[in-house]
């Protein structure tokens, strides 16, 4: 019994130990993005992607006919329509998906 218990130990330890060490050595700090500032390099594209065309009538409109879309092939077809309805609320909900996501440095 004790020789089991040792073995099971040295075996846990001999896989454990490893891949611990290199999960700690591995691991980061994580950065949310922000918004770039008016003027900041990028501001131009950020504004016309997300601020007028994600945020805006357009990704609204988008977002509202892929629902639609998903919803009337929920019935004929589920492997369709539920991921079509997934991305359509991760459309209309982007801007706030966008700035929860961290990013490894």
């Amino acid at each position: 019994m004790l020789k089991t218990l040792r073995r099971q130990t040295a075996d846990i330890a001999n896989v454990g130990i490893p891949v611990t060490l290199l999960a700690l050595l591995g691991a980061g700090g994580a950065h949310a993005f922000s918004a770039p500032a008016a003027g900041d390099l990028g501001y131009d594209i950020y504004d016309i992607v997300v601020n007028q065309g994600v945020k805006g009538p357009l990704g609204f409109v988008g977002g509202v006919a892929a629902f639609l879309f998903g919803v009337s092939r929920l019935f004929s077809n589920i492997m369709i329509g539920i991921p079509t309805i997934v991305a359509a609320v991760c459309l209309i909900k982007a801007d706030s998906i966008l700035q929860t996501f961290g990013m490894v440095i």
